[in-house]
């Protein structure tokens, strides 16, 4: 395992952060083998899976189903899914034998294993500010795709050349910044993207999550983005944040894990203290 320690975007890691990182994901693995029960809470795109110009097409990197499968079937752990995207989309492209609990939407949505979803309720001037921002990027006819959800709209730039985002970043975020801190409205860039959106984070579906379990069962919680923060932070000393990325960014979570190689031997540690 590795993790990189600072503010810095380009900091370099040393031995030392390496071998304090292990400690710290072995003394969690220990833990997990001494729990009763435990929960894994996981980030779908960037961290579970690569991301795709289509998000219809995005699908968990090779090995990644196998493992959680067979957490799954080892019992003790309970597996959640929090991510962005509507449940239902992720629910179909994860591919799992049993599927897990999906937050959706950021938390807005729970998607459980049999099949019942519970949706945020959104008040009325919620839904009138976001009709008026969906209709201010469309008629902007910003060039790039432009998604509608039931709490948010999002203009995705992923794929465009870099003086073309620069382009539709600074007129999104024009057209958006005035909607901002209205009856809740958050504006959030991720990679990617930007997001005007209401309503639940990812932090906020953590500590759900985190009421209704033990409270000294290991918990950990993978991400990549940095709409990630806000469930490291709901999560804090509770458990284990651990960042997911190819390259290292500046995180709360103490461990970086490169998918998918580091994020396959993470699961395979997982599964062999859920097993012990």
């Amino acid at each position: 395992m590795a993790t990189s320690i600072g503010c810095c975007e380009d900091e370099i890691e040393t031995a030392e952060d390496r071998r304090s990182a292990s400690m710290v994901v072995d003394d969690f693995f220990r833990s997990v083998a001494a729990s009763a029960e435990c929960a894994l809470l996981l980030d779908f795109d960037g961290t579970l899976a690569p991301f795709r110009l289509d998000p219809r097409k995005v699908r968990p990197w090779a090995g990644i189903v196998g493992l959680l499968d067979r957490i799954q079937q080892a019992g003790r752990t309970r597996v959640a899914i929090v991510t962005g995207r509507p449940a239902a989309d992720v629910a179909s492209q994860l591919g799992l034998r049993h599927t897990p609990e999906i937050w959706g939407l950021h938390g807005a949505e729970r998607l459980y294993p049999d099949g019942r979803l519970d949706e945020e309720e959104l008040i009325g001037n919620e839904q009138v500010l976001l009709a008026d921002a969906r209709s201010a990027v469309h008629e902007a006819r910003l060039g790039v795709r432009i998604e509608e959800k039931r709490n948010a709209v999002v203009v995705h730039w992923r794929g465009k050349s870099p003086h073309s985002i620069q382009s539709v970043r600074t007129r999104a975020t024009q057209l958006l910044r005035p909607f901002a801190g209205m009856e809740g409205m958050n504006l959030l860039q991720f990679d990617g993207g930007l997001e005007l959106r209401t309503g639940r984070h990812k932090g906020d579906a953590v500590r759900m999550i985190l009421a209704e379990i033990g409270d000294d069962a290991p918990v950990a919680y993978l991400g990549d983005d940095a709409t990630d923060e806000h469930a490291f932070a709901a999560l804090g000393a509770r458990g284990l944040s651990v960042l997911v990325r190819r390259e290292w960014r500046p995180t709360a979570a103490p461990v970086w894990l490169r998918p998918p190689g580091q994020l396959r031997e993470f699961l395979a540690a997982w599964l062999q203290a859920a097993q012990d």
